[in-house]
């Protein structure tokens, strides 16, 4: 009798270390991430085309840190958005005013995105670009950032018939956290120059 209870109690024993075994294995690769984020246009006297392009880093599934998110290589273009605003008085659709653009970053696909922003003008004068204080609105997260490329400049003239791009990267830093809910926001305002 002894020797079936140790039998019984080994066998059950293995199975629960299998059982918790198998629930740890789960836990990790059940680690899911919910971001939005959302792209402002403040439009002011400015005769502009917005286009906005997400691209992803294919089988990146790790963390980043700042100086490395720049290196990777980014393709597989995810979409497209064109917004358009026109002068005021020119009695075309939208115009001045703040506007909005979903940038639809699934950090489950990849852990590295690129969103490419290119204001193209037909101004005389050109337009200007600036970009609030409150640059990224980061918000419900520590794990994950956005960040600005350095080649940005945003008090940029953009010359009649010319466009400028502003690169950001949007990013997770630890892999094996969760991210429940969290948003960003990237804010231009784009004005009309005057010399």
């Amino acid at each position: 009798m002894k020797r079936k209870f140790k039998l019984f109690a080994t066998v059950a024993s293995l199975c629960l270390s299998v059982a918790l075994m198998a629930f740890g294995v789960y836990a990790a690769t059940s680690v899911s991430y919910s971001v939005n984020g959302t792209v402002s246009y403040n439009m002011t006297d400015v005769l502009v085309t917005v286009t906005m392009q997400t691209e992803y880093v294919t089988d990146e599934h790790q963390g980043h840190s700042d100086g490395a998110v720049t290196e990777l290589s980014y393709a597989n273009t995810q979409q497209v958005d064109t917004y358009t605003s026109y002068n005021i008085g020119t009695n075309l659709p939208e115009g001045n005013g703040t506007h909005t653009a979903d940038a639809d970053i699934n950090l489950n696909t990849s852990s590295a995105w690129k969103l490419i922003i290119t204001v193209s003008t037909i101004n005389p004068g050109g337009v200007e670009v600036a970009i609030d204080d409150d640059t990224f609105g980061l918000g419900g997260s520590e794990n994950f950032a956005v960040l600005a490329d350095a080649s940005n400049s945003y008090d940029t003239l953009i010359e009649e018939d010319g466009n400028a791009q502003f690169v950001y990267y949007v990013y997770l830093k630890d892999a094996t956290v969760a991210i429940a809910s969290a948003n960003f926001s990237i804010d231009l305002n784009i004005t009309q120059y005057t010399a």
